[in-house]
Protein backbone atom coordinates (compact mmCIF):
# COMPACT_ATOMS: atom_id res chain seq x y z
CA UNK A 1 0.00 0.00 0.00
CA UNK A 2 1.31 3.34 -0.97
CA UNK A 3 1.22 6.58 0.85
CA UNK A 4 -1.64 7.74 -1.35
CA UNK A 5 -3.71 4.70 -0.43
CA UNK A 6 -2.99 5.26 3.27
CA UNK A 7 -4.15 8.86 2.98
CA UNK A 8 -7.30 7.68 1.19
CA UNK A 9 -8.07 5.19 3.98
CA UNK A 10 -7.35 7.82 6.65
CA UNK A 11 -9.53 10.32 4.81
CA UNK A 12 -12.35 7.74 4.54
CA UNK A 13 -12.09 6.87 8.22
CA UNK A 14 -11.96 10.54 9.22
CA UNK A 15 -15.08 11.22 7.15
CA UNK A 16 -16.85 8.27 8.82
CA UNK A 17 -15.80 9.52 12.26
CA UNK A 18 -17.05 13.04 11.46
CA UNK A 19 -20.43 11.62 10.38
CA UNK A 20 -20.62 9.50 13.53
CA UNK A 21 -19.76 12.48 15.75
CA UNK A 22 -22.37 14.58 13.94
CA UNK A 23 -24.98 11.86 14.44
CA UNK A 24 -24.02 11.53 18.12
CA UNK A 25 -24.33 15.31 18.50
CA UNK A 26 -27.80 15.30 16.91
CA UNK A 27 -28.88 12.38 19.11
CA UNK A 28 -27.56 14.12 22.22
CA UNK A 29 -29.62 17.20 21.34
CA UNK A 30 -32.73 15.05 21.04
CA UNK A 31 -31.85 13.26 24.28
CA UNK A 32 -31.50 16.59 26.10
CA UNK A 33 -34.94 17.70 24.84
CA UNK A 34 -36.49 14.41 25.92
CA UNK A 35 -34.84 14.64 29.33
CA UNK A 36 -36.17 18.18 29.77
CA UNK A 37 -39.68 17.02 28.88
CA UNK A 38 -39.30 14.12 31.30
CA UNK A 39 -38.30 16.51 34.09
CA UNK A 40 -41.27 18.78 33.33
CA UNK A 41 -43.62 15.78 33.32
CA UNK A 42 -42.21 14.48 36.60
CA UNK A 43 -42.60 17.92 38.19
CA UNK A 44 -46.19 18.19 36.93
CA UNK A 45 -47.00 14.75 38.34
CA UNK A 46 -45.48 15.72 41.68
CA UNK A 47 -47.63 18.87 41.79
CA UNK A 48 -50.72 16.90 40.76
CA UNK A 49 -50.22 14.30 43.50
CA UNK A 50 -49.65 17.00 46.11
CA UNK A 51 -52.92 18.64 45.07
CA UNK A 52 -54.62 15.25 45.11
CA UNK A 53 -53.40 14.67 48.66
CA UNK A 54 -54.79 18.06 49.70
CA UNK A 55 -58.14 17.24 48.08
CA UNK A 56 -58.12 13.86 49.78
CA UNK A 57 -57.73 15.57 53.15
CA UNK A 58 -60.65 17.88 52.44
CA UNK A 59 -62.78 14.94 51.33
CA UNK A 60 -61.95 12.99 54.49
CA UNK A 61 -62.99 15.94 56.68
CA UNK A 62 -66.31 16.17 54.82
CA UNK A 63 -66.82 12.42 55.21
CA UNK A 64 -66.14 12.74 58.93
CA UNK A 65 -68.83 15.43 59.24
CA UNK A 66 -71.37 13.60 57.06
CA UNK A 67 -73.05 11.51 59.83
CA UNK A 68 -73.62 14.64 61.89
CA UNK A 69 -75.03 16.47 58.89
CA UNK A 70 -77.38 13.58 58.14
CA UNK A 71 -78.56 13.56 61.75
CA UNK A 72 -79.16 17.31 61.72
CA UNK A 73 -81.00 17.03 58.41
CA UNK A 74 -83.26 14.37 59.93
CA UNK A 75 -84.01 16.64 62.87
CA UNK A 76 -84.81 19.56 60.58
CA UNK A 77 -87.12 17.43 58.44
CA UNK A 78 -88.82 15.95 61.51
CA UNK A 79 -89.21 19.40 63.04
CA UNK A 80 -90.67 20.80 59.84
CA UNK A 81 -93.12 17.90 59.49
CA UNK A 82 -94.06 18.23 63.15
CA UNK A 83 -94.61 21.98 62.85
CA UNK A 84 -96.70 21.58 59.70
CA UNK A 85 -98.70 18.85 61.48
CA UNK A 86 -99.35 21.05 64.50
CA UNK A 87 -100.38 23.95 62.27
CA UNK A 88 -102.62 21.60 60.26
CA UNK A 89 -104.31 20.28 63.40
CA UNK A 90 -104.78 23.84 64.72
CA UNK A 91 -106.36 24.88 61.42
CA UNK A 92 -108.66 21.88 61.45
CA UNK A 93 -109.78 22.70 65.00
CA UNK A 94 -110.35 26.32 64.06
CA UNK A 95 -112.36 25.37 60.98
CA UNK A 96 -114.40 22.74 62.82
CA UNK A 97 -115.70 25.21 65.44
Amino acid sequence: MGESENLGVINYRLTAIEKAVSTISDNMGQLILLEQKHIETRDALTRAFKELDAQDGRLRSIEDELPTLKLARGWVIAGTVGTVGVIGIALLKMLSH
